[in-house]
């Protein structure tokens, strides 16, 4: 896919990640590309394992119509790319519930963004992107001195709990 070497970028990320508090790291990747063997497959989840990006994507290859790669040959069964892309994510997951625990205790700006069928504010940090990420539940704790919450404000907010990936927050200022 004419992709830099894989030394190359994992050093790049590491730099990354060292020079950068604070910095969440997302990628996607594609699963059943053609040809990928298992041994590229198993390495892909290993790198994932050891990496433990903030947010990551999987997807399975497509052939689409006019591309080189729906050309090529070893094109791999579909029920073999869902399988690789489902391990990728199941990994993942444990992954991104094990963040979300350690950043209970910590205070974010958080962007309000709307209120739910149950009257409760919904948010995302700058480590969120809307609409694919997990959230940030508001709870509009009654505290001296911090005004109400409304949509579209940007809020410092202790996060204060952590369900799967979601977060639960409220405002201290």
């Amino acid at each position: 896919m004419n992709r830099p070497p894989r030394q190359h970028t994992e050093a790049l990320l590491r730099k990354l990640r060292a020079r950068i508090p604070g910095l969440a790291l997302r990628s996607t990747f594609i699963c059943g590309f053609p040809g990928e063997r298992a041994e590229d497959h198993r390495e892909l989840v290993d790198f994932c394992r050891e990496f433990r990006f903030e947010r990551l994507g999987a997807f399975t290859f497509s052939e689409e119509e006019g591309t080189p790669a729906g050309a090529y040959p070893e094109q791999l069964p579909m029920e073999l790319r869902e399988a690789r892309r489902d391990e990728i994510v199941s990994l993942q997951q444990r992954i991104c519930e094990r963040f979300a625990e350690t950043r209970v205790g910590s205070v974010v700006d958080v962007l309000v963004d709307t209120i739910d069928e149950e009257g409760v504010f919904v948010g995302r940090t700058p480590l969120e992107a809307p609409d694919v990420d997990p959230c940030v539940f508001l709870h509009d704790a009654a505290l001296p001195g911090v005004p109400p919450l409304q949509v579209g404000q940007l809020r410092k907010c202790k996060i204060v709990g952590a369900s799967m990936f979601d977060l639960t927050a409220h405002p201290v200022e």
